[in-house]
Parts: C-alpha cells; sequence; structure tokens
C-alpha cells in the first residue's frame, strides 16, 4: 500500500541542508585569524547534527516506504539504489577530482591507480563520504531489516541500549582510537580514513530513523504527548554542545579549529544532541502551523536538497574566488553573505541539472 506523503521529512531535509553548507561555510570562516567565535559556534557547532540526521532521514524513507515486514528483493534495492546514489556519487567524484586536476594542471587523480582509492574513501571532495558510508547502509541492508524487527519488540529498550553502545563506541572512535598503529601502510591508511566509510559511527540513528518509519503514527503521539521532555531535553542539548565548546576555549585554550575537532557530531554531548535536534525539528515541523509561503519555501529546499548537497562546493569555490579578487576578509557580515548566496547560487544550479536532458540528469542527480 503506497504510504500518505510527509511533508515534515522533507522540510527535514531542506533544514539538514541548510545545516551541512552551514558547517561548509564555517570553514572558510575559520581562515579569518579574528572569527566570530558566536558565529563560528552557530556554523561549526550547532549545524552539526545535521549530517548525521541525513542517515535518519536515508533510513526512514527506506522503511517507511518498505516495512522490514514486507517482501524484500536485495538485487532490485542494490539497483535502484545504485541509480540514485551510486551513479551520482562516482559522476560528481569525478568532476571534482576533474576541477582539482585543472587548478594545478595535473589529472593524474583521474588514473585508476588514483581514483579508485579515491572513490572508495570518498575522498572525491570534502562532502562526498557521506554518499560513501550511505552505500554501506545499502549494502548491509538486509542486517538492518533483521535488526529492526527484533527492535520493534521493545523499541525503546533496545534503542535505548544501542545508544550507549553507539556512545560508547563513538567516544573511543573519537578520542583514542588513534593510538593503534599498523606497520603496512595501506592497511594503516585504511583505518585512518574510517569516518570516511564506517557505518559504525551512525548505527544508532539510523535504526532510530528505521523505527520511527515503522511505528510513524506511535511516534507522533508520543512526541506530543513528550513535547515538554523533547524540548527540555533539546534545550539542555544545546547547553551542552555550546557549554563544552566555551569550555574548551576559554578554559582549556583549545583553538577554534581544535574546539570544533573536540566537540562534534560522535562525542557524547554531540550524540546527545543529534538525537534530540533530530526528534525535536521533527516534531517542530509536524506542529508549527506555517503559511502557504513558508511552506512552499521549506518544499522547495527539501526537495533540491539532494542537488543542493552535489553542487554547493562549486558555488563555494566560485563565491570565494570571488572574495579573492575583491580582496574581501571573511568577517561575520561577509561571511553571512557567503552562506545566503552559496544557498541561492547552490538552488538556482540544481534547477539548471533539472533542466538537462534525461540521461545526463540521471547521472548527475539518480532521478
Amino acid at each position: 500500500m503506497k504510504q500518505a506523503f510527509l511533508p515534515e521529512i522533507t522540510y527535514m531535509r531542506g533544514l539538514c541542508m541548510l545545516g551541512v553548507i552551514g558547517i561548509h561555510v564555517g570553514s572558510f570562516a575559520l581562515a579569518n585569524p579574528q572569527a566570530n567565535i558566536q558565529l563560528i559556534g552557530l556554523l561549526e557547532i550547532l549545524s552539526r547534527f545535521t549530517v548525521p540526521a541525513f542517515f535518519f532521514l536515508s533510513a526512514f524513507g527506506l522503511f517507511y516506504h518498505t516495512s522490514s515486514f514486507d517482501e524484500f528483493s536485495y538485487k532490485d534495492f542494490l539497483w535502484r539504489r545504485s541509480r540514485v546514489v551510486l551513479f551520482p556519487y562516482i559522476a560528481w567524484s569525478i568532476l571534482y577530482i576533474a576541477y582539482a586536476g585543472a587548478t594545478v594542471g595535473n589529472f593524474a587523480g583521474l588514473t585508476p591507480r588514483h581514483l579508485l582509492p579515491a572513490l572508495f574513501f570518498g575522498n572525491g571532495y570534502y562532502h562526498l563520504y557521506f554518499m560513501v558510508i550511505l552505500l554501506w547502509f545499502y549494502l548491509m541492508m538486509p542486517l538492518w531489516r533483521a535488526m529492526v524487527r527484533g527492535i520493534l519488540q521493545k523499541p525503546i529498550l533496545w534503542l535505548s541500549l544501542i545508544f550507549v553502545v553507539q556512545v560508547a563506541f563513538n567516544f573511543w572512535s573519537s578520542y583514542y582510537s588513534g593510538q593503534i598503529k599498523f606497520a603496512n601502510h595501506w592497511l594503516q591508511y585504511a583505518y585512518s580514513m574510517k569516518l570516511n566509510y564506517w557505518v559504525l559511527h551512525y548505527i544508532w540513528l539510523f535504526l532510530l530513523g528505521a523505527v520511527v518509519a515503522e511505528r510513524y503514527e506511535a511516534t507522533c503521539e508520543l512526541l506530543w504527548r513528550y513535547k515538554g521532555l523533547l524540548t527540555i531535553t533539546f534545550a539542555f542539548s544545546v547547553a551542552l554542545m555550546i557549554g563544552s565548546y566555551f569550555y574548551v576555549l576559554n578554559e582549556r585554550h583549545y583553538t577554534l579549529l581544535e574546539a570544533i575537532y573536540t566537540v562534534h557530531q560522535l562525542s557524547p554531548m554531540g550524540m546527545l544532541y543529534t538525537g534530540a535536534a533530530t526528534l525535536f525539528f521533527l516534531f517542530f515541523f509536524i506542529a508549527t502551523p506555517m503559511s502557504s509561503a513558508a511552506r512552499a519555501i521549506w518544499e522547495q529546499i527539501g526537495e533540491t536538497s539532494y542537488g543542493i548537497y552535489l553542487i554547493h562546493p562549486f558555488m563555494l569555490i566560485i563565491l570565494s574566488a570571488g572574495m579573492f579578487v575583491a580582496k574581501l576578509q571573511y568577517t561575520a557580515l561577509v561571511v553571512i553573505g557567503l552562506y545566503i548566496s552559496t544557498v541561492c547560487m547552490s538552488y538556482l544550479g540544481t534547477l539548471l541539472l533539472k533542466k538537462l536532458p534525461k540521461p545526463v540528469r540521471r547521472i548527475l542527480l539518480g532521478r
């Protein structure tokens, strides 16, 4: 049976994409030695939940339309997902690698010796690793379906236990895993790139998205019933993230970059914040009345979010080059302008991509 369209999920995709652009714009803002720490806190700390939240949304879409109890063809599933994710991933990786080669006059990155490892580890450009992790989630889909069927027997208990294990694993991976060294160069490199392809960092959030999709009506009832507790938990997690950020800056005297690498989405406070923010904003879009204009904006951003994700680094390249020519510094006002311009140009660029001939469009956008 065809499931009902859920506008709140589309809005969530749009919100998460705005957050992802915020993170990447924040990286440019760090070029200013006198960067505004409050703005960096918004772009690089509070926006962090949006990257893992996409795994929640991906799992939600998969399990909302095809329950773990429904008949499942692994072969057909992989083919459909390849068309949507794998082919665009390869195409955009090649485009970004070709651009990088053109800037230095060396296209060795397009040879199999360099291209294949780049594709495997998601090194084509800084934002493409997400698609590699997503592809690994797809490859392991039979496992997730079996786990979801088991979790649904006692969802709160199992999700709570998995959350505790996830926090412990991510804590180790974030702060202690670097102590492990391998004598073999390639093995060491593969291990050092674990953040680019290990699904282990995001299993809890992926399973949460699957369970919410399987029990969506019951989840909505719980969100309404415990909306006060959800809001308090979200506010507490925000305070914990920002408090940790300013603590390491002021008390531990970390640099901005060190603070960002410490207070991130895989840290214990980041895990709590990611889960709380994902559920809070889902409820926010369910419960908040919107004008027709606001709905239209969120729908457009959400429906074009995939294309915006793929193309926005090119827009940042163009805009940053223009800033260099104009000799503009990354002040707070300029960074905000850069963010708005990147969003608008990426949206327009996505609309242009949708006008391409169907065979080209399907390769670049998966549809």
